[in-house]
């Protein structure tokens, strides 16, 4: 009875796991970022998920956003920020320190219309 008990258990925690990892293709969940740079396949993967025109970016940064700071260490996140040719503004991508995406966002006058390839 111990043992049908233990590999039930096992079984259990082999699904949980696995499911944790259902999205192929997806890069934040295969990334250990050490600085901001390391960022830059998810921020590539996010501007062809949205369709962003790169005919229209100038410029992408990768930045570390600084939190907090105290005795027990640094808080912070990664930021990927999208200049364009045809908007005063950009896109940010916020992301934790394992490149996860928080949240996206358009800045000043970019409006996402602004920015995603015509079709």
């Amino acid at each position: 009875m111990q043992n049908i008990r233990n590999l039930a258990v096992c079984g259990i925690a082999v699904f949980a796991i696995s499911s944790c990892t259902g999205n192929e293709g997806y890069l934040q969940q295969n990334i250990a970022a050490f600085g901001p740079e390391d960022c830059e396949p998810v921020v590539e993967q996010q501007i062809d998920r949205l369709k962003i025109d790169r005919s229209k970016i100038t410029r992408i940064d990768y930045l570390t956003y600084y939190i907090s700071e105290s005795e027990s260490g640094e808080t912070y996140n990664f930021q990927g920020w999208l200049d364009f040719n045809n908007c005063k503004g950009n896109f940010v991508v916020d992301m934790n320190r394992s490149c996860q995406i928080e949240r996206t966002y358009p800045t000043g006058n970019c409006r996402m219309e602004d920015i995603v390839a015509q079709q």
